[in-house]
């Protein structure tokens, strides 16, 4: 996944001292097939929900009578890779970020244009999910019961799709913590130092993948042990918290390196083979209840997240590498979208019990009704700056991500990341 490093040989002398490098040659640089693959990921959100209802493999908060064994295997097979994916991206720009504008005003930004419209989703958009929940359970006259009684129990109930938000800005405080204790400087020495193991070990990439690996089941096991499987009603996993933990720190590790992000969003065809079977692989075996299938799930999540961020990256960088009306539009709106678009998804489909058509029919009018209003919120939303604050954390709504704060003790290596990660 890593190429082996060509510019430090390995019985080379050490780098000389970190230098605060000229940020002048960085500015405005964009990264458009990132900001593009993290909208599509976001989006992709809509028809994976829709399946939801329809999947035979579990029960859902509401869960149609007509099942499609081909949308749940599709399903569960995005599953595996999608959200990691997602957090791998973020870690990759938390470092280039951290490093231009400086972990507290970095984290500041974070909590804004994350933790606003988290709030804001937890006060509008979550009462809607719960009481289509209770009418699909208990008919119209359980709306207002069913919503009562899940707001006096913490569960996942009442976040659904939103955890990855709650685990974002878990990720960015612990890295933001992380960048203040050790500083920016061992930083880079040790990032300095797994590049001069990478050029004597090209197998230590992949030892890294399996020691990723280990840490989840690991963690999965402890969890187990001390009975904190679900903590908080189900809305933190120690052993996906842990597992996307990982993926997101190997994002903001191959952002040390211009070489590391180039490597990696290159095909490497060995790379996608091991990708794709482990991805099957895990689709086979995490619905499975035996201890096995139960530990390798555990073992292959940071695996396969790692894995397929490398298919899914060297793909963008070769297809989406420009920017059209359409993808300008899809990354301006992705946030509202994936904010708004469950409850839309469910009250569509509890409208969609009363009848009995195909299921994948049934599915693909759901997935483009439920886009076409998502997106009309999403303009609704982008018409008011104060809807904009509420749902996107910002005064004014951006297509994409530039790279413009002053340095502050950044090191060289990163930042020729910002250069160099479009070549």
């Amino acid at each position: 996944m890593l190429p082996r490093s060509t510019s430090v040989r390995p019985d080379g002398p050490s780098r000389p001292a970190v230098q605060a490098p000229d940020l002048s040659r960085a500015s405005g640089v964009r990264w458009d097939y990132l900001d593009q693959l993290r909208a599509i990921l976001m989006l992709a959100g809509i028809p994976y929900h829709v399946g939801l209802v329809y999947a035979s493999h579990a029960t859902w908060i509401v869960a149609s009578p007509d099942k499609s064994e081909a949308v749940t295997w599709i399903i569960q097979f995005s599953h595996t890779f999608r959200m990691p994916a997602f957090f791998l991206i973020a870690g990759l720009f938390a470092m280039l970020l951290v490093c231009r504008r400086g972990p507290g005003t970095w984290l500041k930004g974070r909590f804004q244009r994350l933790g606003v419209p988290l709030v804001t989703s937890l006060l509008v958009i979550s009462p809607l999910m719960v009481m289509a929940s209770a009418v699909a359970s208990g008919g119209v006259s359980n709306a207002l019961p069913g919503l009562v009684e899940t707001a006096r129990n913490l569960s996942d109930t009442w976040t659904v799709h939103l955890w990855f938000l709650i685990y974002l800005l878990l990720y960015c405080g612990a890295f933001a913590m992380l960048w203040r204790i050790v500083g920016a400087r061992r930083i880079e020495e040790g990032n300095h130092a797994v590049q001069r193991w990478v050029a004597r070990n090209p197998m230590l990439p992949w030892l890294g993948l399996l020691f990723a690996g280990l840490t989840a089941l690991a963690t999965a096991v402890a969890a187990k042990f001390f009975d904190a499987m679900y903590l908080f009603g189900g809305i933190l996993l120690p052993a996906q918290l842990a597992a996307d933990g990982i993926v997101f720190l190997v994002g903001a590790l191959i952002a040390s390196r211009p070489a590391w992000v180039d490597g990696f969003s290159r095909p490497r065809w060995p790379s996608w083979g091991l990708a794709f079977a482990s991805a099957f692989a895990m689709a086979y075996f995490q619905e499975k209840g035996d201890d096995f299938s139960r530990a390798l799930t555990f073992f292959l999540m940071p695996v396969v997240g790692i894995l397929f961020s490398h298919v899914l990256l060297s793909a963008a960088r070769k297809w989406l590498d420009r920017r059209n009306r359409l993808s300008n539009a899809m990354v301006e709106a992705a946030m509202t979208i994936y904010l708004v678009h469950v409850a839309i998804v469910l009250w569509l489909s509890v409208a969609f019990l009363e009848v009995s058509w195909p299921a994948e029919l049934e599915i693909a009018l759901i997935v483009v009704l439920s886009a076409a209003a998502s997106y009309a919120f999403h303009c609704l939303v982008r018409s008011s700056p104060v809807l904009t604050f509420l749902f996107n954390g910002t005064w004014e709504v951006r297509g994409g991500m530039t790279a413009s704060a002053a340095p502050r003790h950044v090191p060289a290596r990163v930042l020729e990341t910002a250069r160099r990660i479009e070549e």
